[in-house]
């Protein structure tokens, strides 16, 4: 067993922690740490127990600063191009956590820049703090974004937020991201109880329900937000029946009405 994995998981009240362990160099993103990351969310997709992905960066002064720049360096236009592009660690990771059936949270403390912005982009929900800062800099270092980094912003939060981080190439803080729509939450001091009990929330609601909802956003957002086509609308409806005829359908009910907390098992 490594000593030091640099992406450490933990299994709470019904959700995983994932948390990405290079403190010192501030979480900077390297390939084999995508590479831990995605093999870790295919580990939990294979063993069910967690209903809910929590991913933060480890310390408290950064979720990431983005890719290792000292790596980058070192390496050739194309070994970068390849590492960030189309296929590659990164590409792989951000694919995982959109493939991921139950939702993935990402707890952004400090700073979230490039890479790791689009890492938390990929998440299905975005809680930050006052000490939050996020950005994309490529412009700064001379570098344009794969364009299926960019698609990914674009189709999450938009064109105007998309313009704002890339072409102004600066950071934001917690305030401007949440009113921007990069973060789906704020909180105070207790980011971590309160993304934790957002993630127990989430782990509580019934399994069949989750991971339809989001197969469903994600046909949504491969059809560019418009209506599904008939092949997709077919796959989604028989997710509405097959949840509609679960048990968990008939327990979610007979808890409504005996007014007590259901017990969902995931049929």
């Amino acid at each position: 067993m490594d000593p030091n994995p640099e992406v450490l998981a933990e299994l709470r009240d019904g959700f995983a922690v994932l948390t990405m362990n290079r403190p010192e160099k501030r979480n900077a993103l390297t390939a084999s740490l995508l590479e831990s990351l995605t093999a870790q969310l295919e580990r939990l997709q294979r063993e069910g127990d967690a209903r809910c992905v929590v991913l933060r960066g480890a310390g408290d002064d950064a979720f990431s600063v983005g890719m290792d720049l000292t790596a980058m360096a070192e390496q050739t236009p194309e070994e970068n191009q390849r590492l960030i592009g189309e296929g590659g660690p990164l590409r792989r990771a951000t694919a995982a956590i959109e493939d991921h059936p139950f939702p993935v949270i990402a707890m952004v403390k400090g700073f979230g820049i490039g890479a790791a912005c689009e890492l938390a982009v990929s998440c299905d929900l975005r809680v930050g703090c006052g000490q939050t800062r996020m950005g994309m800099p490529p412009a700064k270092l001379g570098i344009l974004y794969p364009p299926e980094g960019m698609e990914r912003f674009v189709m999450t939060l938009g064109f105007p937020a998309t313009r704002k981080l890339f072409y102004s190439a600066r950071y934001f803080d917690g305030p401007e991201l949440f009113a921007m729509d990069v973060l789906d939450f704020m909180c105070g001091d207790e980011l971590e109880g309160f993304t934790f009990e957002l993630a127990r929330d989430l782990a509580a609601n019934a399994p069949l329900s989750m991971i339809g909802e989001k197969r469903t956003l994600r046909a949504i957002a491969d059809a560019g937000g418009l209506k599904l086509d008939a092949g997709r609308r077919h796959i989604v409806n028989d997710l509405v029946l097959h949840a509609m005829r679960s048990d968990d359908a008939r327990e979610g009910i007979a808890a409504f009405l005996e007014k007590r907390r259901p017990d969902f098992k995931g049929q």
